[in-house]
């Protein structure tokens, strides 16, 4: 550009000027795109390229320069790791520099890399084509990406198909013709759809895990853990759930406390020690040794299994991935090492494996800082109270004062009122309810449940979170403006804050779906029992009078001047 001040140029100079500084600034950008860019002409002849363009085309400067018409199309063919696949979408894009079109071709290098050609037509300002522009992108990253969720989803199809099969045959045979098996082989079938149905929940519940903590979804409750004092219960635990076994713990005499997760932590050594359970032959030995740094706790389970092939150490910690596919007695649902790996991760740890080949055991090291690289998270929790192996647990309001006299009486017939909006879910708790003599008044929208909770007082409430109408949480902050019923929470999705929020509106008691009926009964007899209202009542009170207001307590009755005021059970209560 000419040094002149912008008084010294005419107005053609300015033109000129203000066209030579667009280029300068287009080509500046261009220059430092990541992208590669290339501009050819009408005849196809390369008139710019950036340096991204030569990296990704593997070419030298001087070979776009010095070759009178370098030919980008052929050149990208012989990158093609199957170029007979990729000429036909190439050719259909190349042959219609009009058109605006974008293409993925597998690069025949070293390692797999994958390349996004898009090609747009470029016009001058009377419509006339004067050549195409390329834009290269390597979508190496993206396109394992999407690899790897395809190849999460087969496998975790693969891994449900199983029990799901076994439920859906079980469940077929039964409606079929049920009368003709014996009261044995119809336990049998519907123990297995007992056990198939835990081990769907399990698998999903372990996926779930895997993807909260992989995308930060799940915050980490972070407490003090003595990790030697972990470790101890860990292992005393294993070796009476596998007694042919041996496990050798080395701890040295003082290890600093760790400040972490000590669920999902606990949860990830549970893993690794039954992974290496598992792999081992009966009669082998698993070592467990600790040692610390300044900085963090280093961690190393050894096992004397079926080792690991050098190329599948990074891969067993995907998903679903097991090195023998076809190896069943291995069971599990190969997502233990994933929830590890992230476990570790979202510490701000790490986990590796190294072994000195097939047949020869495995060694599985992990890492953990003391104070976890989590600012935020470590701010929010610092007032947390110290654990010794499993943490402090969910806060939960106390009970009201009211107190049991005792045992609940067998005979007694209470009353639950449920307000759930799955069918499903209702006629299963109707019927174990029903049989353990309760009765069961239920309902789905909460208009419904406010209306016949002002016919009849229940013993007991259990809410659902999802209501055709209204929220359960809008529902409960309702209901606890006016009645002190004993309520039960039936969460479908909820986490932690959302479950400290539930208790804090005034529920006295919560259970995730799906939940086991024993849990569901016995918590129900807790809170009737804990709600029980004495046996002798104070009758030092029973009239209360005010001007022209009376209140009989003993009869629930209420005068106005006399007369008696006609008023619905929350009125009442209300009052």
């Amino acid at each position: 550009l000419s040094p002149l001040s912008p008084s010294h140029i005419s107005s053609k100079d300015t033109g000129i000027a203000s066209a030579e500084l667009v280029h300068s600034i287009l080509a500046g950008i261009a220059a430092n795109m990541s992208s590669g860019f290339l501009l050819l002409n009408a005849r196809e002849r390369v008139t710019y390229f950036n340096a991204s363009a030569v990296r990704l085309l593997g070419i030298k400067n001087r070979e776009l320069i010095e070759q009178p018409i370098f030919d980008v199309r052929k050149h990208l063919l012989s990158l093609a790791a199957e170029p007979e696949e990729v000429r036909a979408e190439l050719d259909c894009a190349w042959f219609s520099p009009q058109q605006e079109s974008s293409t993925d071709i597998a690069l025949a290098d070293a390692a797999l890399r994958w390349l996004r050609i898009h090609c747009f037509p470029m016009w001058d300002a009377s419509g006339q084509l004067l050549g195409r522009g390329i834009l290269l992108d390597d979508i190496t990253l993206e396109h394992t990406s999407i690899e790897s969720h395809s190849e999460t989803l087969t496998l975790a199809a693969h891994e449900l198909k199983t029990p799901l099969a076994v439920i859906k045959g079980c469940a077929t045979t039964l409606l079929g013709n049920s009368m003709r098996w014996d009261p044995a082989m119809l336990r049998e079938m519907l123990q297995m759809i007992d056990t198939q149905a835990d081990r769907l929940y399990d698998v999903l519940n372990t996926l779930l895990d895997v993807w909260r903590l992989d995308s930060g979804v799940q915050a980490l409750r972070l407490v003090q853990v003595h990790l030697p004092e972990l470790l101890r219960q860990l292992v005393e635990r294993w070796q009476k759930n596998a007694p042919r076994h041996s496990f050798v713990l080395n701890i040295p005499s003082s290890v600093p406390i760790l400040v972490c997760d000590a669920v999902r932590l606990e949860q990830a050594l549970n893993f690794l020690l039954n992974n290496a359970v598992t792999y081992s032959p009966a009669g082998g030995t698993v070592t467990i040794e600790l040692e610390s740094n300044d900085v963090e706790i280093r961690l190393s389970i050894t096992d004397q299994g079926a080792g690991i092939a050098p190329e599948y150490l990074e891969r067993i910690f995907d998903r679903f991935y097991r090195v023998r596919q076809g190896e069943e007695g291995a069971g599990g649902s190969g997502l233990g090492l994933a929830v590890a790996r992230a476990t570790f991760e979202a510490h701000g740890g790490k986990i590796w494996a190294d072994s000195p080949g097939p047949g020869q055991g495995a060694t599985f090291y992990c890492a953990l800082p003391f104070t976890p690289r989590l600012p935020a998270l470590a701010q929010n929790r610092a007032n947390t109270p110290p654990a010794s192996s499993t943490g402090s647990p969910l806060a939960i309001p106390p009970a009201r004062t009211t107190r049991s006299t005792g045992p609940l009486k067998q005979s007694q017939r209470f009353y639950v009122l449920i307000a759930e909006s799955d069918v499903r879910l209702v006629r299963y708790l109707r019927a174990n309810l029903e049989e353990h003599s309760y009765r069961v008044q239920a309902v789905g929208q909460g208009v419904q449940f406010l209306r016949q909770l002002d016919l009849e007082e229940p013993d007991i409430i259990m809410i659902s979170t999802r209501l055709a109408d209204i929220s359960g949480i809008e529902l409960l902050q309702r209901l606890r403006e006016f009645s002190h019923t004993p309520v039960i929470v039936l969460c479908d999705e909820c986490g932690e804050d959302e479950r400290v929020h539930l208790f804090d509106l005034g529920a006295d008691d919560l259970l995730l779906k799906p939940f086991s009926m024993k849990e569901l009964l016995a918590r129900s007899r807790a809170l009737l029992r804990r709600h029980a209202p004495p046996i002798e009542q104070s009758t030092s009170q029973t009239i209360f009078t005010t001007g022209d207001l009376t209140i009989d307590y003993a009869q629930h009755l209420v005068l106005m001047q006399g007369r008696p005021a006609q008023l619905s059970r929350t009125e009442y209560k209300l009052l």
